[in-house]
C-alpha cells in the first residue's frame, strides 16, 4: 500500500472499530462506514466486501502482528515464555476491543461472528509452533496435529468468551493461570 492507501485504511479501520463498539457490525451499512471514515462508498469496497469483512481484516492484522512478535523462530526451550507472552498480548487485544469481541463471540453474533476468524488465527499460531518444531504434541500424523491445534484454539476461544463476561478490569494473569490448569501437561507452560 502506498502512503495514501495506508492513511485511508487507517481511517476505515478506526471507523469500523468505533462503529462495531457502538453496535453490531452486521447492522453497519457501507454508507455509514464510509461517512464515519470520511470516504466515498466505493472506497470501502476497495478494502473489504462489507463492514464485517473489514472488521475481521483489522482485528486479524492486529493478531498477526502479535503472532509475528512472539511466535516467529521460537526455540523449544523458549516455547513456554512465547506462548504465555502471546496469550497475554491477545487477551489485552481482546480486552481493548471488549464490546466488539463480546458481541462477536456471543451465541447471538450470527453472520458477524468473530469465532471462526479467531479460531483460524489461534489454530495458525499452534501450527506455526509445530512447523518450527517449537512444540511437540501427542499426534501421530498431520490430521491429528490439525485436530490438536483446532481443539486448543476453540477451547481457548470458549474460555475467552466466558472471561469477557467478567466485569472490567479483568485479571489477565488470573485467566492465564486458569487456562494453565486446563491445558494438558505437554502444552508449554502447563
Amino acid at each position: 500500500m502506498d502512503a495514501r492507501q495506508q492513511k485511508t485504511f487507517a481511517r476505515l479501520s478506526a471507523a469500523v472499530l468505533e462503529l462495531a463498539t457502538r453496535g453490531p457490525v452486521s447492522e453497519v451499512s457501507v454508507s455509514a462506514l464510509a461517512a464515519a471514515a470520511g470516504v466515498h462508498r466505493s472506497t470501502v469496497y476497495e478494502y473489504a466486501s462489507s463492514p464485517a469483512d473489514l472488521l475481521e481484516r483489522v482485528l486479524r492484522a492486529e493478531l498477526d502482528a502479535l503472532r509475528a512478535e512472539y511466535l516467529l523462530d521460537v526455540e523449544p526451550s523458549d516455547a513456554a515464555a512465547a506462548v504465555t507472552g502471546v496469550t497475554r498480548a491477545v487477551l489485552r487485544h481482546v480486552d481493548d476491543h471488549d464490546a466488539v469481541y463480546r458481541r462477536g463471540l456471543g451465541t447471538e453474533s450470527g453472520a458477524a461472528s468473530l469465532h471462526a476468524m479467531l479460531s483460524h488465527h489461534f489454530q495458525g499460531s499452534v501450527e506455526l509452533l509445530l512447523e518450527q518444531h517449537s512444540l511437540v504434541v501427542p499426534a501421530t500424523d498431520e490430521i491429528e496435529k490439525r485436530a490438536v491445534a483446532r481443539w486448543l484454539a476453540d477451547g481457548t476461544i470458549g474460555a475467552i468468551d466466558v472471561w469477557l463476561t467478567r466485569p472490567r478490569p479483568r485479571d489477565v494473569d488470573a485467566f492465564l493461570a486458569f487456562v494453565g490448569r486446563l491445558t494438558p501437561a505437554w502444552w508449554p507452560g502447563s
